[in-house]
C-alpha cells in the first residue's frame, strides 16, 4: 500500500472478512472477502490473537451502519462521504445514500478493480488523494454546498496529530456546512490499559496513535460540533454476540472500557 497507515486497512478489513464467516456475524460485510489477497493475509496473520479487538472492530462498524442507515431511511438521497475510506462497502450494503469514498491513490485503484462502482446498489464516486502532498479542501471544493452531508470517518482520527484533527474538521465546516460526523474515539488510557499490544503490532507496522487524551470529544466540542450519540464500541460487542453477563459486567462495573472507546455522533448545524 501507499503508507503504513493505509496498511491498518487491511487489518480493519480482515476483522470484516473473519466475521462474515461466522454463523452469527456482529456486521456481516460479505463483500470484505473481495479483498482478502495475500497482502490481506500476511497482515491478517499478525493480528489473529486479538480476539476481543478484532470483534471490536467488526461492531463499530456495525453501529456507524446502524446510525447511518437511520438517517438514510428519511433521507434516501443524502450525500454520504467516507473519509479515509479504506476498503469500506457500504454503499453496496445500505439502503440508500449518494456515495463518495475518499482515500489513497493505491486504495481507490485496487478497490475500482475488486468491486467496481457500477456494482453498488446506490450512486458511489471514488476521489482519490494523496494527504500526505494534496489539500483535502481543494480536493472537496467541487462538492462544496450547503446540503446535509454525512460524514464517515473510521479509524483514522487516532492516527492524526490534535492540530491535523482540527485542520480536517475545518475543511468539513467549510466545504459541508451542515453536516454530520461519525467516528470512532478512543481515550489514552484506554489504549494504554486495553489495547497496549494491539498498538505495538500497529507501530511495528510504521503506524502509531497521535496525541491521546482521555477526552478526544473536546476537539469536537471546541470545534462548534454538538454530540448527539455516543456509543460503546466494547460494549455494543458483547451485546451483539449475546454475551449477557460479560455485558452487564461492563456495563455496570468496567466504565474504563465501556467509555474509553466509542462511536460518536456529531451535529455541525
Amino acid at each position: 500500500m501507499a503508507n503504513a497507515i493505509s496498511k491498518t486497512a487491511y487489518y480493519t478489513l480482515a476483522c470484516r472478512a473473519e466475521d462474515a464467516r461466522k454463523p452469527r456475524p456482529l456486521c456481516g460485510d460479505t463483500f470484505a472477502a473481495r479483498f482478502m489477497d495475500d497482502d490481506a493475509r500476511q497482515v491478517w496473520e499478525r493480528f489473529q490473537s486479538f480476539r476481543e479487538a478484532n470483534a471490536s472492530n467488526a461492531a463499530r462498524h456495525q453501529i456507524i451502519d446502524a446510525l447511518v442507515q437511520e438517517e438514510l431511511d428519511k433521507a434516501p438521497d443524502a450525500r454520504v462521504v467516507v473519509l479515509g475510506a479504506g476498503f469500506d462497502t457500504r454503499a453496496y450494503r445500505l439502503r440508500g445514500g449518494r456515495w463518495l469514498e475518499v482515500d489513497e491513490p493505491a486504495i481507490i485503484t485496487l478497490k475500482d478493480a475488486k468491486l467496481p462502482v457500477t456494482e453498488a446498489r446506490n450512486p458511489l464516486e471514488r476521489l482519490s488523494i494523496d494527504f500526505g502532498a494534496e489539500s483535502l479542501a481543494r480536493k472537496l471544493a467541487p462538492y462544496q454546498d450547503s446540503r446535509r452531508t454525512h460524514v464517515i470517518i473510521e479509524g483514522v482520527l487516532m492516527y492524526l496529530s490534535n492540530a491535523q484533527r482540527q485542520d480536517m474538521l475545518a475543511v468539513l465546516r467549510n466545504a459541508f456546512p451542515h453536516h454530520a460526523v461519525y467516528c470512532d474515539l478512543m481515550s489514552a488510557t484506554f489504549q494504554r490499559e486495553y489495547s497496549r499490544d494491539l498498538h505495538a503490532v500497529l507501530v511495528s507496522m510504521g503506524a502509531s496513535f497521535q496525541d491521546m487524551t482521555d477526552a478526544p470529544e473536546s476537539t469536537f466540542l471546541e470545534a462548534g460540533y454538538t454530540a448527539t450519540s455516543s456509543t460503546s464500541v466494547p460494549l455494543r460487542s458483547l451485546e451483539l454476540a449475546g454475551k449477557r453477563g460479560p455485558a452487564f459486567i461492563v456495563r455496570r462495573f468496567m466504565h474504563t472500557v465501556r467509555d474509553g472507546y466509542r462511536i460518536w455522533k456529531f451535529e455541525r448545524a
